[in-house]
């Protein structure tokens, strides 16, 4: 199982920042961050005139993350990715699509039910209870077609909702873009989710075929990223303002094309501040 979790990882690269694959125009020189500094130093207290974003005081060992990523993305998982967008109709990938978004809901029922919003954790359930059952397996999405919202909750957004707001930003080998806060919150959502333990059952293939649509589903976003002067810069700070924008109302602080597609993820800002 370590084998299927570590190539799940490398096919999940580019997934969390949802905007296009990891870049960087040169690769710093990496200094390993040490994690205990989190809770002792506020990563607003970091001077700016030290060179790095009070975000980011781990830059340098980040750029170096971003870098690794980079080439391993445009090795293996974007050529990987671009056959399988290719070769498979439209159909089989919004039905692979929809099956794995939809054993991702057990996991969001779990979390807005530790932040307090039984309502629609019940929802979430009902959801992926109606679209496997219905939905064969969750190929299908009825459950939209009645009217069920979709939600998205991790443990990340958990343990901001019980007091760990800001955190300050890290690059994960392989995963990517993330904060040390979101970091832990993604070992505990790997830990539960039905796709891992779907994936001990049936084997590697599930794993992946979950990255390979995670992958191929940011495909589009990729020209974003041609005209950055610096795509470290732009991923870092799109990533901190979506994650920001999942768990308070900052509607009315980016442009449209960095806010919560409202359609697919219904962030109910409100119900995330109660």
């Amino acid at each position: 199982m370590h084998a299927v979790n570590a190539l799940r990882a490398l096919l999940l690269v580019p997934l969390l920042v949802l905007l296009a694959a990891c870049a960087a125009n040169t690769a710093r020189t990496t200094a390993a961050p040490d994690p205990s500094t989190d809770a002792a130093v506020d990563a607003d207290a970091v001077s700016p005139e030290a060179g790095y974003s009070p975000k980011d005081p781990w830059e340098r060992f980040n750029r170096g993350m971003f870098a690794v990523n980079d080439t391993l993305d445009r090795i293996v998982l974007r050529p990987v990715a671009k056959t399988y967008a290719t070769l498979a109709p439209r159909p089989v990938r919004t039905g692979v699509s929809n099956f794995f978004t939809n054993l991702q809901q057990p996991i969001t029922s779990l979390n807005l039910l530790l932040q307090g919003h039984p309502g629609q954790a019940g929802s979430a359930l009902g959801r992926f209870v109606l679209n496997a059952f219905l939905g064969l397996g969750g190929v299908l999405d009825p459950a939209s077609d009645v009217g069920i919202p979709l939600r998205d909750r991790g443990f990340g957004q958990t343990l901001a909702q019980w007091g760990w707001r800001d955190s300050r930003y890290l690059v994960l080998p392989l995963f990517g873009p993330s904060t040390l806060r979101d970091g832990i919150g993604k070992g505990v959502n790997s830990s539960v989710s039905p796709v891992t333990w779907l994936a001990r059952r049936e084997g590697a293939e599930i794993s992946i075929l979950y990255g390979l649509d995670a992958r191929a589903s940011v495909l589009p976003f990729e020209s974003m990223m041609q005209d950055a002067p610096d795509r470290y810069l732009m991923i870092r700070d799109a990533y901190l303002q979506r994650r920001r924008c999942q768990i308070v109302d900052c509607s009315g602080e980016l442009p449209d094309y960095l806010l919560p597609d409202y359609e697919f993820e219904i962030p109910d800002f409100e119900s995330l501040r109660n």
